[in-house]
């Protein structure tokens, strides 16, 4: 019969860690962060800037380095981009990202997309179908999928298909009284496919991750943004590694437009 091993060696080495205290110490801080530009301005652009760089700030914090995290368009290789997105996860790793605008918003190929995210001060039912609106821009764009050369031989391509774009609404506070109310869980359920949320929270209240049946469910009082992020994580793991781009794709779009590389004269 195996006995349990004596760990009482590696304890004398090693000293407690209390993981709930320190995400809620995260949570209060990107609670006040959020609260300072609502106090010091009434100035919506400028809430939703500050809202959009503390968020992306925690996201990329907790987030490994294989991700990255801000606001994007993502593009297509037939030459379509999606609505301007607050925060996004994206792949950093083999990404192309060919352009930038002055304000450091990044465009993406669609295949390097993770999860699309609408930044908000709260969730409520019209949030939700605007939300839902950005991020179907997003699932709306066409996804290519290359196969890879490894020293054996390659790997087939992969579906687009088993590969979602994760959908969801980062907010201060609820416009819920209850958010786990019927009102609330039938607007965050009742969004067709191609806009759906995955996953959200609202830091004053609750977090909450919905499944591919539409079945939600909710964090614990307090334990907010803990539950939002290990969500957010094991969802992203699931997803596995981005979509290999067939950049030929893009390069036949941009062959078959020559005007649009051009510029008149005079």
């Amino acid at each position: 019969m195996t006995q349990p091993a004596d760990t009482s060696a590696e304890d004398s080495l090693t000293k407690p860690f209390d993981l709930r205290a320190a995400f809620l110490a995260k949570q209060n801080a990107l609670r006040a962060a959020l609260q300072v530009a609502v106090e010091f301005t009434a100035h919506g652009t400028t809430i939703g800037d500050a809202s959009e760089v503390n968020w992306t700030a925690m996201l990329s914090e907790f987030l490994p380095n294989r991700y990255g995290v801000g606001p994007v368009f993502a593009v297509d290789s037939l030459g379509r981009q999606s609505q301007q997105i607050d925060v996004a996860v994206y792949d950093r790793q083999y990404a192309p990202l060919w352009f930038r605008t002055p304000a450091g918003v990044l465009f993406v190929p669609a295949e390097s997309i993770y999860a699309a995210f609408e930044v908000k001060p709260e969730i409520n039912k019209s949030l939700a179908e605007y939300a839902g609106d950005k991020i179907a821009s997003v699932r709306a764009l066409h996804r290519t999928s290359a196969r890879i050369r490894h020293a054996g031989g390659h790997y087939d391509p992969q579906d687009p298909a088993n590969k979602p774009i994760l959908g969801g609404l980062l907010a201060v506070r609820s416009g819920w009284s209850d958010i786990t109310g019927k009102a609330a869980v039938t607007a965050l359920t009742g969004l067709d496919d191609n806009h759906r949320i995955d996953v959200g929270i609202a830091l004053d209240a609750l977090a909450f991750d919905i499944d591919r049946d539409g079945d939600i469910a909710f964090s614990e009082p307090g334990t907010q943004l803990i539950y939002f992020a290990m969500r957010l994580f094991d969802r992203l793991r699931e997803l596995g590694t981005a979509l290999a781009i067939e950049v030929d794709k893009y390069e036949m779009h941009i062959n078959s437009n020559p005007d649009s590389l051009s510029t008149e004269s005079g």
